[in-house]
């Protein structure tokens, strides 16, 4: 039987508890700031984006491409008729697929016959689809233009601007990754004779095509973007608005720093296909870029 890590288990909870908390006490107090100063808007939203992860440092020829959409729902309570904070809470899922051909050198190594060689390693091929599913929080600063009208299909009327900025909390869990290799290439370069080994199959030196598939899963984690959003307000009715704007997120920290192996031996096949989010990197950062729907409603609005 498993045993259970309470401690683990405790440290999860904290970390998803804490974030909801503070959203609580951020709610209550913005919902009374709101009353007095200008009608709070509640809302409900949908986004969709491009997804892609960044390497540091840089590896040549990699490439990185995915789609991450999430929804939830919100609030903004306003300081006064142009500025105010949004807050939100939403369930999203993230996936995204990696390639890249990687050359890799041992040196200093001896064979059986205590003869030195380097070993040269040439991955070919190396895919990665990492799929997680979050809950995001973000904490924004929202400003806009006053809305003075009506938005009408029939009359030329002027939409109101709005543009956010601020911080988002991504609640990350069941992160799974898949990988597969097209091809491997190990060949040895005896220094001392000035000779090459290639095609020793028994002693791991050859190109290897049949590589087993690799699967698994991250280590729970916590991702802290910065966010910015910008677009178009519609005011649809008195108390009725809907938003429509670009976003662009982009990660702050690695959260699976600590769950890529530090041993891993490029050479062996076994081995590379548990290479989560490319452990040849020293850091991986999330961006997403997309665009976002949000139906917001209030009440008491000035009939402008």
């Amino acid at each position: 039987m498993k045993k259970i890590n309470m401690k683990k288990i405790m440290k999860r909870t904290t970390i998803f508890a804490t974030p909801l908390f503070i959203m609580l006490f951020a709610l209550n107090s913005l919902h009374v700031l709101a009353q007095r100063k200008a009608p709070p808007e509640f809302s409900i939203y949908a986004e969709d984006g491009i997804s892609t992860y960044c390497y540091q440092p840089r590896i040549k020829g990699a490439s990185s491409l995915g789609n991450s959409f999430d929804f939830g729902f919100g609030f903004t309570g306003f300081f006064s008729q142009q500025v105010g904070i949004h807050i939100s809470a939403g369930f999203g899922l993230l996936n995204v697929k990696s390639k890249l051909d990687l050359n890799y050198l041992t040196l200093n190594l001896e064979d059986d016959n205590h003869e030195p060689f380097e070993l040269h390693t040439k991955l070919i091929g190396y895919n990665e689809l990492h799929k997680t599913m979050f809950v995001s929080i973000p904490v924004m600063l929202q400003f806009q233009t006053k809305q003075k009208q009506y938005w009408s299909w029939t009359r030329t009327q002027k939409a109101g601007f709005y543009a956010q900025a601020g911080i988002k909390i991504n609640l990350l869990f069941n992160n799974q990754y898949e990988t597969s290799i097209d091809t491997l290439f190990n060949a040895g370069y005896y220094t001392r004779l000035n000779n090459w080994a290639a095609t020793q199959y028994f002693a791991g030196l050859g190109k290897f095509d049949k590589i087993p598939n690799g699967s698994g899963n991250l280590d729970f984690g916590v991702m802290v973007l910065f966010s910015c959003e910008a677009g178009v307000k519609w005011r649809i009715d008195n108390n009725i608005f809907v938003y429509t704007g670009a976003f662009f997120d982009c990660a702050l920290h690695d959260p699976f720093k600590d769950s890529r192996r530090d041993d891993i031996d490029y050479s062996l096949p076994l081995e590379i296909k548990e290479i989560p989010l490319l452990k040849c990197a020293d850091k991986v950062n999330l961006m997403v870029v997309g665009i976002k729907v949000r139906f917001a409603f209030s009440r008491n609005q000035r009939p402008y």
